[in-house]
This record gives C-alpha cells, sequence and structure tokens, in this order.
C-alpha cells in the first residue's frame, strides 16, 4: 500500500507541475490514465507479493509443525 501511495503522490505532483507548464486536456488525460494504470500496476504486485509471503509463511509453519512431531 505504501509503494502505490508514494506512486500515486509522484504522478499527481507531476500532472500538477506539467498543468502549470502546458494546459492541455488531452495530454493531461492520457498522463492520468498513465498514472492510474501504474497504481493499479503497483497494488496488483504488492498483492502477489503478499500472497506469496503468505504461502512462504504457511510452509514454513508447516515444516516446523511436522519436525516437532
Amino acid at each position: 500500500m505504501g509503494i502505490a501511495f508514494a506512486v500515486a503522490i509522484v504522478a499527481m505532483s507531476f500532472l500538477a507541475l506539467d498543468a502549470v507548464v502546458d494546459i492541455n486536456s488531452s495530454t493531461i488525460a492520457k498522463r492520468i490514465e498513465m498514472a492510474q494504470a501504474t497504481i493499479a500496476d503497483a497494488a496488483k504486485s504488492q498483492h502477489k507479493l503478499a500472497s506469496a509471503v503468505q504461502a512462504w509463511a504457511r510452509r514454513s509453519y508447516q515444516k516446523q509443525a511436522s519436525a516437532i512431531e
């Protein structure tokens, strides 16, 4: 979640700076879409990482439980 938040802040800051320099609505719309796609990709990646960590933790716990028995 922190990564997605940081990407969103950077994207919004870039868009705000660009809006001050160049007021072109089609360019801004494309950049907003790109920023949204980047944020969605970051969220998906973070979700995949969390799932991998959970799976690893489960396997590790199962190995410990079987070693104790």
